[in-house]
């Protein structure tokens, strides 16, 4: 409401109360009818803006009722798809502990010295494995067929576990903290040969005592590996 348009009523009413006697003025005072009788005579102008506002307000509120209103279904699909992700992150929060806890049940306290440790382990068990199967093709003990089926599955298990050993020989040698650090809970280190690689045999110098057509001087020169066709061809 503005205060210009209150103090010119005011200025108004003192206006015309100005002209009258004591007398009038005492009655005035003594009466209530009278008081209201000459604020209804007044024009009130600062009434009238009051009265504006109220109407501009509720009609502003209707308005934002409304539009409030449109915006129920939008609001109410949004609070539905909140919910459906708030239920898909529990899901996927059990999901994960669930995972976790099958890996800790099958990892135990391995560490990733241990698991490279198993690779290599297996790496050589399936080359094994591979050398038996050609061996008892080559003495007529299994067919064609039986021979490629089996032999090429072993060979597939033994290079990609030779594959994943290697990749994680490399990531200890990149970062040797990690040889310390365990899947889950504190197990001791191992101490692993991350140049190990299946089929191929460790150099080691010859006994002296061995009678052998090598010098046995200070060169110590190795034997020659023992040729095997399938390792070398498959």
């Amino acid at each position: 409401m503005s205060i210009e348009i209150l103090q010119s009523d005011a200025k108004a009413a003192v206006a015309k109360l100005s002209s009258l006697s004591n007398n009038e003025l005492d009655e005035i005072m003594n009466s209530d009818e009278k008081i209201e009788q000459i604020l209804n005579e007044l024009e009130q102008s600062y009434l009238k803006e009051i009265e504006n506002e109220k109407e501009n307000i509720m009609a502003n509120n209707h308005s934002v009722a409304e539009y409030n209103l449109s915006k129920e279904p939008e609001l109410v699909e949004l609070r539905e798809k909140v919910q459906e992700l708030s239920e898909q992150g529990e899901e996927l929060s059990k999901s994960v502990e669930e995972k976790m806890k099958i890996l800790r049940e099958k990892g135990g306290d391995m560490s990733l010295e241990t698991a490279l440790a198993l690779l290599q382990t297996a790496a050589s068990e399936m080359e094994e494995d591979s050398d038996k199967i050609a061996q008892k093709f080559l003495d007529n003990d299994s067919d064609l067929d039986d021979f490629l089926d089996q032999f090429l599955v072993k060979r597939k298990l033994m290079h990609t576990r030779l594959v994943k050993a290697e990749k994680l020989s490399k990531l200890l040698q990149r970062d040797p903290s990690l040889s310390n650090i365990p899947n889950y809970i504190n197990s001791p280190p191992l101490n692993i040969n991350t140049n190990y690689i299946p089929g191929v045999p460790p150099v080691s110098p010859p006994s002296v005592h061995q009678g052998v057509p090598y010098p046995t001087g200070p060169f110590n020169m190795p034997m020659p590996p023992a040729m095997n066709y399938f390792q070398n061809h498959y």
